[in-house]
């Protein structure tokens, strides 16, 4: 069993998050489980890359807007 780093952003309410399969940005609310509204894969959370979280929900709409723009919707 290997030990990834422990990210903090992992225990805010909303994140910001590309899908390791097919790279779609999302906004989740999850903690443990990742799963792709776009593709369906499911992963544990310590193992999808985090770009952005806050606890504010209006923050998360500007960021996903923002990375969306930065990335053009995909990020692999």
């Amino acid at each position: 069993m290997s030990i990834l780093p422990f990210d903090p952003r992992v225990f805010r309410k909303y994140k910001v998050v590309s899908c390791p399969r097919c790279g779609e940005l999302q906004a989740i609310r999850a903690t443990s489980v990742f799963r792709c509204r776009y593709c369906g894969y499911r992963e544990k959370m310590a193992r999808v890359r985090i770009l952005y979280a806050t606890d504010d929900a209006r923050e998360i709409v500007e960021a996903v807007k923002r990375l969306r723009e930065r990335y053009g919707g995909r990020v692999r």
